[in-house]
């Protein structure tokens, strides 16, 4: 038999379980009915089973992995007169690594809690001990670790939301004020999506002027496949996809798949609901929020850096220019817990009125 049939999420639980092991929306008045670490393994929806919810995790952890390394190797390579240490201290690269570390976490609880739920009966050795580091907290009723838990689940998402807002809301404005030159004219024609994405992003679009350099009226070579040879391979490339593909694709995925994926999370790939101690997990986004400034600080002795503009003096042009933008960062850490305790609202009540009709219509059925 399948082994989301067969794995209950409580053991002596399986009763309030429906028949593919999913956790039971809460609909009859209980308070917690099952640990936030299990609810993290399940999704709300029936289409989304087990072994489905562990290979599409997977996919999102390998997907996050790759581009982590791609994301590493662009900020790196770009040219600074800092040290590369600047990058540990950079805000979108520790939310990068939140979510990353976040997802391959629950992996190997939704796979070992699918594929090996009884692991001290069946391995021993160094295999018990891996699948045990795996595998879900010993003691999941503790009420402290669930609260640990879901606070780094909530810091994760809300630093994910925030990076997100700074970005396209903030440091992206600035950058294009920063540069003191009048719009380019758009040519008639032209697409105004595709031109203020070009400006954005610093994409180095291959437009048609740069014929010239193949002689007038003379057609680009690499556009016919029997003439062109191996060194012609990259300029084929940049013909697809332009120059600065590779910033445009690293920026979108910090700045933009990011929150995709959160937002997928959320309605989903768990069915954690909200928090009851909403007060502690809203003071603890701000607290984390404050901390992150000060490891920005840290960074900039470290380093010389800075983590945002709005944190360089000279760049604001004062003090407290700067500890304004602070306490705006650090406000805009609960609106987004805000944001996010609404979704995972708006999550729970859709749930729940599917969980409803299920039952209506399986008492209709009873009923004949």
């Amino acid at each position: 038999m399948d082994a989301s049939v067969t794995t209950p999420l409580l053991h002596g639980h399986a009763d309030f379980d429906d028949a593919h092991g999913l956790p039971t929306p809460a609909s009859y008045g209980q308070i917690q009915d099952h640990p936030a670490f299990l609810r993290a393994c399940h999704s709300p929806w029936r289409c989304f089973p087990q072994n489905l919810l562990c290979w599409v995790r997977g996919g999102v952890v390998a997907y996050l992995t790759a581009v982590g390394a791609m994301v590493l190797d662009y900020k790196l390579r770009q040219e600074s007169p800092y040290s590369n240490w600047r990058v540990v201290f950079d805000f979108s690269v520790v939310t990068f690594s939140l979510l990353l570390a976040y997802h391959a976490v629950v992996l190997g609880w939704t796979y070992t809690h699918l594929y090996y739920p009884h692991i001290e009966e069946t391995r021993t050795g160094w295999e018990y001990w891996a699948l045990r580091a795996l595998s879900l907290p010993y003691d999941m009723a503790s009420l402290r670790k669930q609260f640990y838990f879901t606070m780094f689940y909530t810091i994760t998402t809300v630093f994910t939301f925030m990076n997100t807002v700074i970005y396209w809301f903030v440091t992206l404005e600035h950058d294009d004020k920063g540069t003191g030159e009048p719009p380019q004219p758009q040519p008639s024609g032209g697409s105004a999506m595709s031109y203020m994405i070009g400006d954005s992003l610093d994409y180095e679009w291959t437009r048609l002027e740069d014929s010239h350099k193949n002689g007038p009226h003379e057609p680009c070579k690499s556009s016919y496949p029997d003439d062109a040879d191996q060194s012609n391979e990259p300029m084929l490339v940049t013909e697809i996809f332009g120059k600065g593909w590779f910033k445009a694709f690293v920026i979108l995925n910090l700045f933009g798949i990011t929150s995709i994926i959160s937002l997928f999370e959320i309605f989903y790939l768990n069915s954690i609901k909200r928090p009851f101690a909403v007060g502690a997990h809203t003071l603890g986004v701000i607290f984390f929020a404050g901390l992150y400034l000060g490891w920005a600080a840290i960074g900039k002795l470290e380093t010389g850096a800075d983590a945002f503009y709005w944190l360089n003096e000279k760049e604001v042009g004062s003090r407290e220019a700067v500890v304004a933008s602070s306490i705006g960062f650090v406000i805009l850490a609960p609106i987004m817990y805000a944001f996010m305790h609404g979704l995972v609202g708006m999550r729970e009540n859709i749930a729940r009125a599917a969980h409803t009709r299920r039952v209506a219509a399986a008492a209709a059925v009873a009923g004949q």
